[in-house]
Formats: C-alpha cells, sequence, structure tokens
C-alpha cells in the first residue's frame, strides 16, 4: 500500500487539532479535542501536557478509523510557543505548562536586566526580554519551585512534549520554538551559553537543537498500541505554530509575508536575516529550516477584541450580534467610519509600544453616529494596529512584496479588501485560512522523508481562494485616517498610566 498521506498534531491553546493531508495539500480529514487553561492566580496560565496528550492520542485514533494507518507516510507537529515544560530524565512532566499568555515573571525579567541592557539582550535574541517567554519562566521555577528546578533535566515546548511521547526522544527542540524562549543567540543559531551562565542557568538542561524536517524519530511500539499509528513511522519534530503557520501560508521567500488574524493577530515575513529594530518594536525568530528568519509584530487582541465588542457594545437584548450583521452594518459606512476610532488594545499594546497599561478606545462618536459606525470603526481598529506592525517594518527597511491572509478573520467578507487598502498591498486569501498550521507541519514532514526536496518547493502546494486589489478611493481616506490613529497613542499614554496607578 502507498505511503501517499502526512497525519499531522497541531497542539493550540484551546484544543488539538489532528489531521491527514494528501500530496496536494488537502486536507482529506480533520479532528479537534478541546482542552482546557487554568488560572490559579491573576497573570497565571497553565495547561496539563499530558491532557493535551491524550487528546492527540485521542484525535490520531479517530482520523485512523477512516484512513489506513498504513497510507501514513510520516507524522508533523507544531504547538504554541513561549511555553515551559520541565520534565525530568525520565521523562516524567514535573509541572504543568507554564502557557504563552502567562505573565507572572516581571520580577524574573527585571534580573535578566541586571546582567545584561534591553539593547544588548535584543540584538543578542532578535526578542525583547517579556513575561512571555520562557527564559523568565525557568528562572521562576528556579526562585519559587527549587524542588522542581532541581529534578528538571530539560524544558520543553508542547510540541516538544508530543514529540517525545510518539518517539521516546526527550531533551529535543526545533530552531523556531528554540528562538522564542529568547535564550538562543540569533544570529549563531545556538544557545546563549554567556547569557545563560550569567544567569547561573545551566546550558545542559536545554534542548538539543534540530531542523523542523528532522525525522531520526519514529513512533514507538506503545504508541502504535494507544493510537494505531504504525510502528516505525517517521515523525517530524516540527515546529511552533508561528512558523508552521508561515510555511503554511506559502511564505519562502524575502518580502512574502502572512497576515494571520485570530484571537491575537499579527504580521510576518521570511528573510535571509534577522530585523533589528533599533527600538526593539518587532522581534525574530528562526524558521523550522534552522536557516531563514521570521520577524514579526504583534496585536494582542485581535478577534478577540472584535468578540469583545460583539458581546457588549453591538448586542441587543443581552445576545451578542451576528458576525454577518456586524459585517453588513459596516459595509453600509464609508471608509473612516465617519470619524470614529477604535484602539483594539484590551490587553495592553504589544507591537510598536510594548505598553502593557495601555486600554482600550473608542473615540471620536457623536449623537449623529450608531452601531453601524461603531462596526466598521472595529474593523478598521485591528486593521490600523496590524498596519503598524507592517510599517515598522518598512521603516526597518523590511517592506512587504505579498500578503496571504490566514486565521478565522480571513474568512470576513470585509476585512480582505479593507486590509489590502490599509497595507497598500493586494492582498490573497488562503485555501484553508484554519488549517494553515497543520499544513506547515504536513510540509516540514514532507521535506524530512523527502517528498519535496526544499519548504520553496513545497510552497508550491500552497493556494489563495480569492485575491483582493488595492481600491484607491480606501486607500486614500486610509491614509488620512491612520495618520490620526498612530497618533492617539502618545496622547492618552499619560491618562492610561494614571488609569493603571488607580488603587480602587
Amino acid at each position: 500500500m502507498e505511503k501517499d498521506l502526512v497525519l499531522t498534531c497541531d497542539a493550540g491553546t484551546t484544543g488539538c487539532k489532528c489531521s491527514v493531508f494528501n500530496a496536494k495539500g488537502e486536507a482529506l480529514y480533520s479532528v479537534r479535542r478541546d482542552y482546557t487553561t487554568e488560572y490559579p492566580q491573576p497573570n497565571w496560565a497553565e495547561q496539563d501536557p499530558d491532557t493535551i496528550v491524550n487528546a492527540m492520542f485521542d484525535g490520531i485514533r479517530d482520523l485512523l478509523l477512516q484512513v489506513d494507518a498504513r497510507r501514513i507516510a510520516c507524522v508533523g507537529l507544531d504547538g504554541t510557543m513561549n511555553g515551559c515544560i520541565p520534565v525530568d530524565a525520565d521523562g516524567k512532566v514535573l509541572h504543568p505548562n507554564i502557557i504563552h499568555s502567562d505573565s507572572r515573571t516581571e520580577k524574573q525579567v527585571e534580573e535578566i536586566l541586571k546582567v545584561i541592557s534591553a539593547e544588548d539582550f535584543y540584538r543578542l535574541t532578535g526578542n525583547r526580554p517579556d513575561t512571555h517567554y520562557t527564559l523568565p519562566k525557568i528562572l521562576w521555577f528556579k526562585e519559587n519551585r527549587p524542588e522542581v528546578y532541581a529534578k528538571a533535566k530539560y524544558y520543553l515546548n508542547i510540541k516538544d512534549y508530543m514529540y517525545a511521547i510518539l518517539t521516546g526522544r526527550f531533551g529535543y527542540t526545533d530552531y523556531s520554538d528554540a528562538s522564542l524562549t529568547i535564550a538562543l543567540d540569533i544570529n549563531n543559531r545556538v544557545w546563549a551559553k554567556d547569557l545563560l551562565t550569567d544567569l547561573k542557568l545551566d546550558v545542559e538542561r536545554m534542548p538539543k537543537l534540530l531542523p523542523g524536517h528532522d525525522i531520526r524519530g519514529h513512533v514507538t511500539r506503545d504508541v502504535f498500541h494507544k493510537t494505531g499509528l504504525i510502528t516505525g513511522t517517521p515523525v517530524a519534530i516540527g515546529g511552533g505554530d508561528g512558523a508552521a503557520t508561515a510555511r503554511g501560508a506559502g511564505v519562502y521567500k524575502p518580502g512574502s509575508a502572512y497576515c494571520y488574524i485570530g484571537s491575537s493577530a499579527w504580521v510576518s515575513q521570511i528573510l535571509d536575516k534577522p530585523v533589528l529594530d533599533p527600538k526593539a518594536r518587532i522581534f525574530n525568530y528562526l524558521d523550522m529550516d534552522g536557516e531563514s528568519y521570521h520577524v514579526c509584530g504583534t496585536v494582542q487582541c485581535g478577534a478577540a477584541a472584535f468578540d469583545w465588542a460583539l458581546q457588549n457594545l453591538l448586542g441587543s437584548d443581552g445576545k451578542p450580534a451576528t458576525i454577518s450583521t456586524i459585517e453588513n452594518m459596516a459595509r453600509q459606512i464609508k471608509p473612516g467610519a465617519e470619524g470614529v476610532l477604535f484602539l483594539p488594545t484590551l490587553m495592553g499594546w504589544r507591537t510598536p509600544y510594548w505598553d502593557a497599561n495601555t486600554r482600550g478606545c473608542l473615540m471620536g462618536f457623536s449623537l449623529y453616529h450608531d452601531q453601524r459606525h461603531i462596526a466598521r470603526a472595529l474593523y478598521e481598529g485591528i486593521a490600523f494596529a496590524l498596519n503598524a506592525c507592517a510599517s515598522v517594518m518598512a521603516e526597518c527597511g523590511a517592506p512587504m512584496h505579498s500578503m496571504m491572509l490566514t486565521g478565522g478573520g480571513a474568512r470576513s467578507g470585509l476585512w480582505p479588501d479593507m486590509l489590502a487598502s490599509v497595507f497598500g498591498i493586494t492582498t490573497n486569501v488562503h485555501q484553508a485560512p484554519s488549517e494553515t498550521s497543520s499544513l506547515g507541519a504536513a510540509m516540514a514532514a514532507r521535506v524530512g522523508i523527502g517528498m519535496f526536496k526544499s519548504y520553496s518547493e513545497a510552497a508550491d502546494m500552497v493556494k489563495a481562494r480569492s485575491t483582493h486589489p488595492i481600491n484607491p478611493q480606501w486607500a486614500d481616506a486610509y491614509r488620512e485616517v491612520y495618520a490620526i490613529y498612530a497618533d492617539i497613542y502618545d496622547r492618552i499614554k499619560p491618562l492610561n498610566d494614571r488609569i493603571a496607578a488607580l488603587k480602587l
């Protein structure tokens, strides 16, 4: 029987999606198993890695009821980045995964900045020292859970743990996940040994680095008994979800970019080297290939801000408005929403300001305006926030030449046209906007087993379902309105800082 399919496991924030892809990059079958996040204290966010593994096993079993396991040529993986799972020498999890949204480590970030300046840190790692990343979480374990720290053999991300369970090979990660631990020397592509030594951390506890297409791991007999996957099936270690999404979006050459609109949203492109912004507004991480770089700007609240507005500003009779209703309302108002502006900064502002004190803002409305204007401003506010990311890249000498839209927001009938005119570049909507991270994992797997010679060859399988050119009239209006939008932050920052300081 021909081994012509790739099975992927994508561990997201709210669930694990398992999919089967054919050689054309089409998802023949997909299943999803949800799980929860625990919030034991304010600013804490944790997940049980073994619950996610069980979700993966259950999803694989379901898929193999629909597909003969003998057709699976390889397994590909991806998962959320910035996590921290300590495991002991036997591979046992010692503590729940401290996931990307956890921000308990302000004190540890301050400790990092005692041994290295913020500027030198950015030049070394391509990233800002920030609470959401892995390195300060390791320090947190050392200071607050010394018994865990003493037993920890490695610190893994979730897809690394999934890889270990499937193959029995513990202590490995790929270059993309390693980059966003912020403990990697971004230019030399090795662990930042001097930094770790200065922080009194052991570099030997950091996992070994592999390209995402490495297939030296194989499904174990134990996993065969639990899932039905054939013993010996190759497993590509894959990458972090950001890198996998980029590849699944067809990004493969300098200037090719994608925009993801989900709960959070971001703009990213692939380049031959990091883009080190003097103001550290954007960040960098390595691709799964271990050679290329992704430069990224991120919006903390994308669809999350949209959903909040649907629930709290645009609903009626205690019920949230539907997306189709809001989109129809927004279409009735011309670009610029007649002066109504919305800042989707409901969880602070990341690119370009990196200011946790920033609050959401709706402004410019009068008795003349109604819910239709708010609806239009809602779409435009998120588009403007994404444009702020793209503008920094262009300012740093990295303009975008092509743009693929992915994520749930790409299914909108309005955002693709709007973003084309805001970005000033034709946008394309991915053929399967919700499958891009899984597709990227499948592409890495196919490169690993030799079905593709390279990631650039694999990119040929990515297609667009629609193309959206710039509307000149919209673009003119948005240039004028965006200039006002870009000025809001500095104007309201003193007030946001005073609000944050309130002790009520």
